[in-house]
């Protein structure tokens, strides 16, 4: 039979061996980052839209995040992605939906990165952003099918400058679908209503790359919605008409003699527009100016020649 010769010394050993057996579990099971969808799970019926937010959350800095859904297309039609309120701000990747497939993929950069949501925070400072699904038509009377999300091939990158990937879990959704014939709800609808707020304010930068662009002028720009998503953008180039554009767009007056408007719209069509001044006046412009500097100094060479004329008749 053992026997302990100090037993208090014995407890104390029990305890930090306990501790770090504790700590090390704990530890070794919490993830670097973990995507997931929220609500996880619910229940919808024929005709019903509704909004599936796609968040993070980390343990570590993070700067790039890619994802990419899997969802069952005979059964979810994704007709919709919104940005409004997400922590990417610089889109790699816009939002791809491929229905057919039922596929949903993207990735982007968060300058400065992100290192989790703060506490007591009650923002959704972890949103990465929102698909907007709508329950297709489903064969059969009172058939329940269950419609999963699941995240497929995903990386989150860390922010060390490195572009190290992070130990990444992910958690998809489960949603019964009914096929009831009651009225349908369209959440997605409901807030595009409610938002009449446009888009942020944003700068309309100008460059000129000689590797890019075969090295002409061309125009960044981005903004965010915090309520339902930037939808698209437009731009307006001196007298020429509004067409749809994405950043960066080459400009298609290289002379910079015209004023550029560009305009965010957001997903419930409220719009913000900003104006880039232009950088040069035309050359008819100069000629002008040169012509009448020409009659002004002619008319006042007349007045000083007739002056002269006359002080010296005196």
């Amino acid at each position: 039979m053992l026997k302990i010769r100090n037993p208090k010394q014995f407890n104390i050993f029990i305890f930090f061996v306990c501790v770090f057996s504790f700590l090390f579990l704990v530890f070794s099971f919490c993830d670097a980052a973990v995507l997931y969808l929220e609500p996880s799970a619910g229940q919808y019926q024929l005709g019903d839209t509704f909004g599936v937010e796609i968040k993070i959350d980390t343990q570590e800095c993070i700067n790039v995040v890619e994802a990419n859904l899997k969802f069952p297309p005979n059964i979810l039609k994704a007709i919709d992605f919104s940005q409004g309120n997400s922590i990417i701000t610089l889109w790699v990747k816009q939002p791809e939906i491929n229905q057919e497939s039922g596929l949903i993929s993207f990735s982007g950069g968060i300058p400065n990165g992100y290192c989790g949501r703060v506490l007591g925070d009650p923002q959704e400072s972890n949103l990465l952003g929102k698909i907007i699904f709508k329950v297709s038509e489903i064969t059969g009377e009172a058939k329940i099918d269950l419609a999963e999300i699941k995240f497929l091939s995903s990386q989150v990158l860390l922010n060390d400058g490195r572009g190290t990937k992070a130990e990444l879990t992910d958690r998809g959704a489960k949603f019964k679908i009914l096929s009831k014939l009651e009225t349908p709800k369209d959440q997605w609808r409901e807030e595009i209503k409610s938002d009449d707020i446009p888009p942020e304010a944003f700068e309309i930068k100008i460059s000129r790359d000689s590797t890019a662009f075969e090295g002409k002028y061309f125009i960044t720009f981005s903004t965010t919605d915090k309520q339902t998503g930037i939808d698209h953008y437009e731009m307006k180039e001196g007298k020429r008409d509004w067409e749809t554009i994405t950043s960066p767009y080459v400009l298609k007056n290289q002379g910079l003699t015209n004023d550029v408007l560009v305009k965010a719209v957001d997903k419930a069509g409220n719009e913000r527009i900003e104006t880039l001044k232009a950088l040069r006046r035309p050359i008819w412009e100069y000629i002008l100016y040169g012509f009448l500097a020409l009659i002004l100094i002619s008319v006042i060479i007349k007045i000083s020649w007739h002056s002269i004329l006359k002080i010296f008749k005196h």
